[in-house]
């Protein structure tokens, strides 16, 4: 069993726990999924914590993982160098490359993370995959987590979600469909995924002055994974996202927006399909919003409403391609 990290000499206020696990993934460029999976597996730094159980973590953890985060960089396993002495962390970093946090979902910076259920580190999108699935199919919530941070260090932010997360989600429920997998192993899947999703938004910021673009799926529609899916998506394009998660009436939506001089709105249309109340809740929305707000939609029941879409003015847009060009033309 892994040994708590090497206690630091320091005790002073550079050892307070005070920062949240928000505040140490900007500084370091770990995402929160790999902060959690290392603390659990390898005890890399013991965060305080807060009365209602939040992390907080010192001046001295920033600075640990920091180092760690540089050593897997260059090729060094993490259970190698977890619980190492802070001295040690530093003389082992001198001369490396500090990297930026960008770096973070492109770089191969993760060639130590354990947790793979072959033994092997899987490198590319396709076994990473196919490790998931796995995961899924034996409800190892655990394993899922560690596939995913490690993929969110080996894979770029839109190879994630094209070619890991949404090929995961499809197939997941293709293999619930035809009986495969049942209800648990798919509510077990989106459950994991839709925590990876809400930590990795979280941790990007977007640049002071990045136009608003507010994310819900609206009324009755009750599947979140496709709206984090674009609010990911639009952060990566440089929008600040507000995301105000599902079945959210459309009074709530539009007071969201409007408060927050949003430019545009995305609704999730997930499920279900040519409803009224749905349909009711487009036209409301937009009634309500005015005719400056840009509304856009997609989703798998979209295509169901392009009447009442089309009467609102919104853009339908079922791919990220779609996706990306009518935020271009909102802009301009």
């Amino acid at each position: 069993m892994d040994t708590p990290a090497a206690p630091e000499a320091a005790a002073g206020p550079e050892a307070l726990p005070r920062h949240s696990i928000a505040v140490v993934s900007r500084r370091t460029g770990l995402s929160q999924l790999v902060l959690r999976a290392w603390e659990r597996r390898y005890h890399v730094v013991e965060p305080g914590r807060t009365e209602s159980g939040r992390r907080r973590y010192s001046d001295l953890d920033i600075v640990r993982l920091g180092l760690l985060r540089r050593l897997t960089a260059a090729d060094h396993r993490i259970g190698d160098v977890a619980n190492l002495p802070l001295v040690e962390l530093r003389e082992l970093a001198e001369g490396l490359p500090e990297p930026w946090p960008e770096m973070n979902a492109g770089a191969n910076i993760g060639a130590g993370m354990a947790g793979s259920l072959v033994g092997a580190l899987p490198v590319t999108a396709a076994e990473l995959l196919t490790e998931a699935l796995a995961a899924v199919a034996a409800l190892q919530s655990a394993a899922l987590e560690d596939v995913l941070a490690r993929a969110s260090m080996h894979l770029s932010r839109p190879a994630l979600r094209q070619e890991l997360i949404r090929p995961l989600l499809e197939r997941v429920g293709e293999l619930w469909r035809d009986g495969t997998l049942r209800i648990a192993h798919e509510h077990m899947a989106s459950s994991i995924v839709q925590s990876f999703l809400s930590a990795t938004n979280a941790s990007q910021m977007p640049d002071a002055g990045a136009p608003l673009l507010v994310v819900a799926a609206p009324a009755r529609n009750r599947h979140e994974l496709g709206a984090l899916l674009v609010a990911s998506l639009g952060l990566e394009l440089g929008w600040e996202v507000l995301y105000l998660g599902a079945d959210l009436p459309a009074e709530e939506i539009a007071a969201a927006a409007l408060q927050r001089g949003a430019r545009a709105v995305y609704l999730s249309l997930i499920f279900p399909a040519s409803d009224v109340v749905v349909a009711g809740q487009i036209d409301l929305l937009r009634r309500l919003a005015g005719p400056g707000l840009a509304i856009l939609a997609g989703g798998a029941a979209s295509a169901s409403y392009d009447a009442v879409l089309l009467q609102a003015g919104a853009f339908r847009t079922d791919t990220p391609e779609a996706f990306e060009r009518a935020l271009v033309e909102i802009l301009n």
